[in-house]
């Protein structure tokens, strides 16, 4: 069966307006402008093209990130945002040169160091994303350290490193119990590896912290089915298709009770 699918977690906070001294407003116009003038334009430009790509208007977005580096090439997150944007109009040689140029006029920044790291390890160079998500995990600056240690641990499995992977969720863990995603993560590899009872606890602290997913509730059928409980593993399944009709965990589901009968 297939097993939950991992997501990354990136920090867009950092480049959609929770810096300080990001306008909320253009700057006026004036017949001479001036360096800071530019630089609060190149900030509230970004914005624009954070918020475009969010609402997947490419276009809007490229537009706008180019604004933003005519305006202030120098501006660390202009950079790392335009790094995204590239990454997701699938141009990595462009992603890559603006992730690069971000981190080295902010080599310390955390949020970078992630949202990189997140693109290298979608890239295929695992080992150097999980440096990198480390280095962002260990930095006193980051308010969600756990965050990059999900990322890392992500990022291992993606590689089929499942033990290395289980390490950096536990170490998530260890930061913050209550993140849902490490719980979630935790309880499919338990699962993977036979450990039924540990899988349960993990997927029952998750269900106590966060509404049911898909994903969630497929994974409880898969391992109320493995510890031999075909009556509880049918409830999570009827949650299943009554709750997520339309889901791929539901095919999954259905064609697995094709395939038994």
């Amino acid at each position: 069966m297939k097993s939950a699918v991992p997501v990354f977690v990136l920090a867009l906070c950092l480049l959609a307006g929770c810096v300080a001294s990001a306008p909320n407003q253009p700057p006026k116009a004036a017949n001479k402008v001036s360096s800071q003038d530019l630089d609060q334009a190149a900030i509230y430009n970004t914005q624009l093209a954070v918020d475009a790509l969010r609402k997947n208007n490419l276009q809007e977005a490229k537009d706008k990130i180019t604004r933003a580096l005519e305006q202030d090439s120098r501006n660390a997150e202009v950079q790392a945002a335009a790094g995204l944007i590239y990454e997701r109009l699938g141009d990595d040689r462009q992603a890559d040169t603006h992730y690069l140029r971000a981190l080295s006029l902010a080599p310390k920044n955390p949020s970078i160091q992630n949202n990189y790291a997140v693109y290298l390890c979608r890239n295929g160079n695992a080992d150097r994303g999980q440096k990198m998500f480390l280095e962002a995990a260990a930095n006193p600056l980051y308010r969600t350290p756990e965050a990059a240690f999900v990322n890392a641990g992500t990022c291992a499995r993606g590689a089929g490193n499942a033990e290395q992977a289980e390490q950096h969720f536990r170490k998530a863990l260890g930061l913050n119990p209550r993140n849902v995603e490490a719980l979630i993560q935790l309880a499919d590899l338990e699962l993977a590896a036979g450990n039924l009872l540990p899988a349960r606890a993990f997927l029952e602290r998750y269900l106590a912290l966060t509404p049911a997913t898909a994903q969630s509730l497929w994974l409880g059928v898969r391992l109320e089915r493995a510890m031999g409980n075909p009556q509880t593993a049918m409830t999570y399944g009827d949650r299943l298709k009554s709750q997520f009709p339309t889901s791929v965990e539901t095919r999954q589901l259905l064609d697995s009770e094709r395939a038994s009968r």
